[in-house]
């Protein structure tokens, strides 16, 4: 992985948010977010520590506002209405914590 400025931002953007979201302040909607993207990842980021798509570790890339993927495997991190009515297209639930969709 190439260290680069940008990186280094997201870095400490993706730490400072799970950091808030440790204390519980993190808004709703990025932490149900941060957990939709654990979930896509779960088989191959998650299990090697890792994005494999630009080599930043996790968890903490999960809570960085812009996707490295550029939507492939999941879009940047949005508003609180953008994130509901994404949840409404795709069909996906929360109950607390837990993530159910239909898409799987």
């Amino acid at each position: 992985m190439k260290i680069t400025p940008t990186k280094i931002l997201q870095f400490i953007e993706g730490n400072l948010k799970m950091l808030g979201d440790t204390f519980k302040i993190l808004p709703k909607h990025e932490r149900e977010q941060v957990i939709f993207r654990a979930d896509i990842c779960k088989d191959d980021c998650m299990e090697r520590g890792y994005c494999i798509k630009c080599g930043c570790q996790l968890p903490g890339k999960l809570y960085v506002n812009k996707s490295c993927n550029d939507g492939e495997r999941f879009p940047d991190l949005m508003t609180a209405a953008n994130w509901e009515q994404y949840k409404k297209d795709h069909n996906i639930q929360f109950i607390g914590d837990v993530m159910k969709t239909d898409e799987k």
